[in-house]
């Protein structure tokens, strides 16, 4: 038979167990924190990627071209300069220095000598230099025929002698003209007149050479003018 309790002897079961259950309370160890969360490798945010160096193309191939023919670097002569020399377009070449630099007269001429004649000022002819870049001034024989409109021999069209050869890169037409020469703006025609002109075509542009004058000056001055042609060569 189970000993009886007492009112006294219940209350002191019930503090010890409130104070054993109290105990165990504070014993027990504090929760954890919930464990940071990673992104997965998908999730994470992709690296940018390095910059790689823009490949060569046609376009900036062609751009390092274009600036060996620049016109803004091209010198052109001037009465300061050696007079056995000639400047114009990015060449050089030899001239007599008796081929007196003069101011361009008229529009499209970049250069301009006059060419004495032997013993006789009324006797000069001229060099005269014209510079085309990219296409400009036209197809040359639509030059050439301005040119030939320029001559009269009997009161008759005269016939251009042609030809052609290479110096080097550049390929140059040779156009000669024989007969009374009217100037563009002159009163009247100048007779018994020769031009001798090179048409010079270089990459990017076109360069025409034209000594033009009295027929016995300008034949004077044949062999120069071929030498000055054949000389031609890179400013730089």
């Amino acid at each position: 038979m189970a000993p009886m309790r007492t009112p006294r002897t219940h209350s002191l079961l019930v503090s010890a167990a409130l104070a054993a259950t109290l105990a165990a309370c504070t014993e027990a160890p504090a929760p954890k924190p919930p464990a940071a969360i990673r992104p997965s490798a998908s999730q994470q945010p992709a690296a940018a990627p390095a910059t790689a160096p823009a490949p060569a193309t046609a376009s900036t191939a062609a751009a390092v071209v274009d600036s060996q023919v620049d016109p803004s670097k091209w010198k052109v002569s001037t009465s300061a300069d050696d007079p056995q020399w000639l400047e114009v377009a990015g060449f050089r070449a030899p001239k007599p220095a008796s081929w007196v630099w003069t101011k361009p007269s008229m529009q499209f001429r970049t250069l301009q000598y006059t060419v004495a004649g032997e013993g006789d000022s009324t006797k000069a002819a001229e060099l005269i230099v014209s510079v085309f870049v990219a296409g400009d001034g036209g197809p040359l024989d639509a030059n050439i025929e301005r040119w030939r409109g320029q001559f009269r021999k009997n009161n008759e069209p005269v016939e251009a002698k042609r030809s052609s050869k290479e110096v080097g890169p550049l390929k140059i037409e040779f156009v000669e003209l024989e007969g009374d020469f009217m100037a563009m703006g002159a009163p009247a025609p100048k007779k018994d007149s020769l031009q001798l002109a090179a048409i010079v075509q270089a990459e990017g542009r076109n360069v025409f050479f034209r000594l033009v004058g009295p027929k016995e000056t300008v034949e004077a001055n044949r062999e120069a003018f071929n030498k000055m042609i054949d000389g031609l060569m890179p400013a730089d």
